[in-house]
């Protein structure tokens, strides 16, 4: 992902770093109402009310646009989520914590969304690979093995592949989410409350009096 500069390198002024931010914010508009192929920079320039010349002079163009919002959209899901894991003692605590403090911050905020499945599913680079998609599976799949590894190191999770369980447990968020994305009535609390319970029982380690009554 690209910092926080103009395309010549040239750090960015508090006024552009705002100006910066208003860019990213119709983006995020304009994918969210238009879809993917629907926005473009025309389009997010009239959005932040300003000529499309000023968003190619921050961004450059439209790719580094796009990887600037995904930036954007995983450090404010992130911001949300960390605070609520941090007050958690528990790697149950934390695994709960995480399905359900993201689930909530996207139920409030639609957009954001609708923004990032958009861009994840759509865009590509030169060689056609989905890199921001991988890019996110990955940093997705790093950070649940690692909370699902220390739960087994303290004796709370049992033993497991934690490729399998973390990949498995991303997938059913990512489609519990794609679903809302479809259809907005379906319930993301429901939704949450399920995943909870569903990752708690596959990962809960069992007592030893549970194990002599089988």
């Amino acid at each position: 992902m690209r910092s926080k500069k103009v395309p010549t390198g040239r750090k960015l002024s508090f006024i552009e770093q705002a100006r910066r931010r208003q860019i990213i914010e119709a983006a995020i508009g304009a994918v969210a109402a238009e879809g993917y192929g629907g926005a473009s920079l025309a389009k997010v320039a009239r959005r932040a009310k300003i000529s499309k010349s000023v968003v190619v002079y921050y961004f450059g163009g439209k790719n580094q646009l796009l990887e600037a919002v995904v930036e954007q959209l995983f450090r404010e899901i992130w911001d949300s989520v960390r605070p609520r894991l941090e007050a958690e003692t528990t790697a149950r605590g934390q695994l709960r914590a995480y399905i359900e403090s993201e689930f909530t911050f996207l139920e409030q905020h639609r957009d954001r969304l609708l923004t990032i499945t958009y861009i994840l599913m759509n865009h590509r680079d030169r060689e056609g690979a989905l890199y921001l998609h991988d890019q996110a599976e990955q940093t997705n799949l790093r950070s649940l093995g690692a909370m699902l590894e220390q739960g087994q190191k303290n004796g709370e999770f049992r033993a497991f592949a934690l490729q399998p369980m973390a990949a498995t447990l991303m997938h059913a968020i990512n489609g519990a989410l794609g679903q809302w994305a479809s259809d907005p009535k379906v319930s993301l609390r429901d939704y949450a409350q399920e995943l909870v319970t569903i990752f708690d029982l596959a990962t809960r380690k069992q007592t030893a009096r549970a194990r002599r009554a089988r």
